[in-house]
């Protein structure tokens, strides 16, 4: 099975347990403590862990823009997969963390979308303004 098949089951099956895809929600469940915090430009978003309890660590700069659904899903995925703690030793492992983790987000925030406004999106544009994907290319 695909990397990005897994991905798309796990999405479901926690959108299931929560009866919602919003990333919020799914940090709240979880009990994932999210702070907000004035930091540089990039990264938007950290997961640090604390006596071993993930703590997400967001940039001010996305808290009150949709941005902050995308990114959340971003740093979710990092929890929930336990990747965090791996992947700064390593870059080529890091490159595909990072690249699971935001197609993780895609698709937690299209099932969003999906639950939002009953149908999938038109375009990337639709989950663009709504979640704040990133721009294709950056």
């Amino acid at each position: 099975m695909t990397v990005t098949r897994e991905l798309n089951k796990l999405v479901f099956a926690i959108g299931k347990r929560y009866s919602t895809f919003a990333p919020f929600t799914w940090a709240d469940k979880l009990n994932i403590q999210i702070y907000w915090k004035e930091v540089a430009d990039k990264p938007l978003a950290e997961t640090l862990y604390y006596n071993d309890k993930p703590i997400i660590m967001m940039s001010n700069i996305i808290r009150y823009n949709n941005q902050n659904y995308f990114v959340l899903a971003h740093e979710l995925c990092h929890v929930i997969e336990g990747l965090t703690a791996y992947y700064s030793s390593n870059m080529r492992f890091k490159d595909r963390s990072e690249n699971s983790a935001d197609e993780f987000a895609m698709a937690v925030v299209t099932k969003l979308y999906v639950e939002e406004h009953d149908h999938l999106p038109d375009t990337y544009s639709d989950l663009r303004w709504n979640y704040g994907l990133p721009n294709i290319g950056d």
